[in-house]
């Protein structure tokens, strides 16, 4: 199973790596100053270095779903 080096959080888009645009609970905000889009920046290469691929993105679906699906035999 991957690790994650970092909680994904709401959604946010990289866009030049000047701008980001950031979800979240109180609604989307455009992010300029560099110090943070330096942080989604960070974030970015380690949700990177946690995604997976082709078989191993189908396996880790399917063993999610037996867990889902064995959790909802279990408690009825």
């Amino acid at each position: 199973m991957p690790h994650l080096g970092v909680y994904p959080g709401g959604g946010f888009s990289i866009f030049d790596d000047h701008r980001v645009e950031a979800e979240g609970c109180r609604g989307a905000e455009t992010i300029t100053d560099q110090d943070r889009v330096e942080l989604f920046r960070k974030a970015f290469g380690l949700l990177h270095l946690s995604a997976v691929y082709g078989q191993a993105a189908r396996d880790l679906i399917m063993a999610v779903l037996a867990t889902s699906w064995q959790r909802e035999v279990t408690n009825g």
